[in-house]
């Protein structure tokens, strides 16, 4: 007589051998053997949504895993090896195992237990649930959230510093100390000026997080935790490849271990923006690593390949966006002289874009491409094309700021931050300090680009001085008033009049027709998860990534509506979302900022378990 797990694993592989559960492609070998179980609670009832990570010796990948409603877990066919196996859940001690997986396959059970200390908790969590769990009884408190919120998350998560503890005094040392460096870690010079929408906070901020994270712990009935993924949010296989730095090997701490907390970030910084190539390829712009310009991942083994390029005094180019043309050339911003700079993956050379003597607008963070393969980018004020065939550059100008609403003595001069191309290869810019999206129509040359404002954020919480500071204070996209949107990066949609933008400080999503400019909005459902970037696929679904929130959200256009993929790993910080459209469904990528990971997303097929409604 067969016993149970024996009986469970047959079934699991013969409904993967059946297609009805989508196999994995993260492992170069054969992929023989299955690794499956059960997780209960210590009640003996199953628990759904719990994950479960797996990792191979000597390989540079893991593979992780949702369990279903009946608290089951199987994995794609994996190669043989020495395993490391955990389970993980919020509020939960997590489950360990090690063994050799070999053809066949392992059933391994967890029982999770509760935990009952707050600050254990506390480790484990996300920064959208620091967020949340702060105290905000009376308005005086939410807008305070608020505050830290637009002031103090633009260039990390929330859970790095509010992990910590620090009296009035301490938390006033460190916002002048951040107002200083922002997210850079260099020591600032000793006439350096701190940013003035932080100091403008400064007291009031200081003083309420040293009474809501100082002597006090925050209690167990403070905590607002975020339900674990159900249905189709559990229906997803998730691959975090490493992405070592050649200048540091990784440290100790890189996330996947929620119960340390949120790592440092200084020596987990890397990868910035991704992009799939057509043939499956990951391409990957660094922004901070000495000896590496561009990279690129091979999926299939987990190699990563670094391409670096110096400047003419022998510093190493750094890149901040990238995205790969239709014809497979690299496309990226030269980040030392502010030029587009072009990598041919045939022969593997980069060629760099001199601009013209008199320009002296130069080439922003972010990139795209039109249709002719011309790279477009984010620029002062405006937006920068290279036209390919002649090497020329041509700047667009935003239109004039309008005075009153967040806008202040500098308007006149107010940077972009996000790029796409739309359909009909218009350029759309976004301006997240004045609330506003760009237009710059290709039909005339771009001559006279229209500014999309937004509508006023409706914040009952704020002040007549938020208002005043507003008019006042220069914000953008990493420090604001609790009044603004600051509108991030946007992505059109390839087959529709659509551009979709993320609201960073409001927690929204924006829909731009781009014929009529008509806008409408969507409000994230996890709050303070500070949604960053937006890719749509090919079946116009929209991906959003958020700072905060260790999850990549999808957004259904045709059902409005959203589910949340948690990711195995704390304190992500990711600044871009790509789709790989070979796949059906399209696979989504995404780089760590903090945790020298690349992630890809794959969905499994109906009839697998757990399929019920997103969330």
């Amino acid at each position: 007589m067969f016993k149970l797990e024996s009986l469970s694993l047959m079934l699991a592989i013969a409904l993967l051998g059946a297609g009805l559960w989508t196999a994995s492609a993260a492992q170069s070998g054969t992929g023989t053997g299955i690794i499956q179980g059960n997780i209960e609670a210590a009640d003996g009832t199953a628990m759904e949504g719990v994950l479960v990570s797996a990792r191979v010796s000597g390989k540079s990948f893991t593979t992780s895993v949702f369990t279903d409603r009946q608290g089951h877990y199987v994995f794609p066919p994996l190669d043989a090896g020495q395993y490391k196996l955990w389970a993980q859940a919020v509020g939960f001690g997590a489950g360990r195992a090690e063994f050799a997986l070999a053809s066949g396959g392992v059933d391994r059970k967890f029982t999770m237990a509760p935990i009952r200390n707050a600050s254990l908790i506390l480790r484990q969590m996300s920064g959208s649930e620091y967020l949340a769990s702060l105290p905000q009884s009376t308005p005086a408190d939410r807008r305070m959230v608020h505050v830290y919120n637009n002031g103090c998350t633009g260039c990390h998560t929330a859970s790095f510093t509010l992990q910590n503890r620090w009296d009035e005094v301490g938390w006033g040392i460190l916002i002048d100390l951040m107002s200083k460096t922002g997210s850079s870690g260099v020591a600032p010079a000793p006439d350096a000026v701190g940013n003035k929408m932080m100091l403008a906070y400064r007291d009031e901020l200081s003083r309420y997080l040293g009474r809501v994270r100082g002597a006090t712990e925050l209690a167990l009935t403070d905590l607002k935790l975020h339900a674990r993924p159900t249905g189709e949010a559990t229906q997803v296989v998730i691959t975090e490849y490493d992405l070592p730095r050649p200048d540091r090997p990784l440290h100790f701490a890189d996330g996947s271990d929620w119960s340390l907390g949120t790592p440092a970030r200084y020596v987990g910084r890397a990868a910035h923006d991704v992009w799939a190539d057509a043939e499956g390829n990951v391409w990957i712009a660094d922004d901070m690593v000495p000896e590496r310009t561009i990279a690129k991942l091979n999926p299939r083994t987990g190699e990563v390949t670094d391409y670096v390029l110096k400047d003419a005094k022998g510093k190493t180019i750094s890149t901040h966006s990238i995205v790969v043309d239709a014809v497979g050339k690299v496309w990226a911003e030269n980040g030392n002289d502010r030029t587009f700079l072009m990598f041919d993956p045939k022969t593997e050379q980069f060629k760099n874009f001199p601009r013209q003597a008199d320009m002296k607008q130069g080439v922003g963070g972010t990139v795209d491409v039109d249709s002719k393969g011309n790279p477009w980018a984010t620029s002062d004020n405006g937006a920068i094309k290279l036209d390919a065939a002649t090497g020329q550059y041509i700047h667009y100008e935003a239109p004039p700021a309008e005075g009153g609403r967040l806008c202040a003595e500098e308007c006149g001069n107010w940077s972009t931050y996000g790029i796409s191309i739309d359909r009909d290869d218009n350029a759309w810019v976004t301006q997240p300090g004045l609330d506003r999206i760009v237009k710059v129509d290709a039909r005339d040359d771009g001559d006279d680009p229209i500014a999309v404002v937004l509508a006023p954020l409706s914040l009952p919480e704020a002040t007549e001085v938020d208002y005043e500071r507003a008019r006042t204070l220069r914000g953008g996209q990493n420090t604001a008033t609790p009044l603004s949107k600051a509108p991030r990066r946007n992505a059109a949609d390839p087959n529709d009049d659509v551009v979709w933008n993320a609201l960073f400080h409001a927690n929204r999503l924006a829909r731009v027709d781009t014929k009529t400019l008509q806008v409408k909005e969507y409000a994230l459902p996890t709050p303070y998860t500070m949604p960053y970037a937006t890719a749509v696929d090919k079946n116009g679904v929209v991906w959003i990534n958020g700072i905060n929130h260790d999850a990549l959200v999808k957004f259904d256009p045709k059902t409005e509506r959203f589910t949340e993929y948690v990711l195995p790993t704390r304190g992500t910080e990711i600044r871009h979302v790509q789709v790989d459209n070979r796949t059906d469904p399209p696979e989504v990528w995404a780089p760590y900022n903090r945790m020298n990971k690349v992630v890809r997303l794959q969905f499994r097929t109906t009839g697998g378990p757990g399929a019920t409604a997103s969330r």
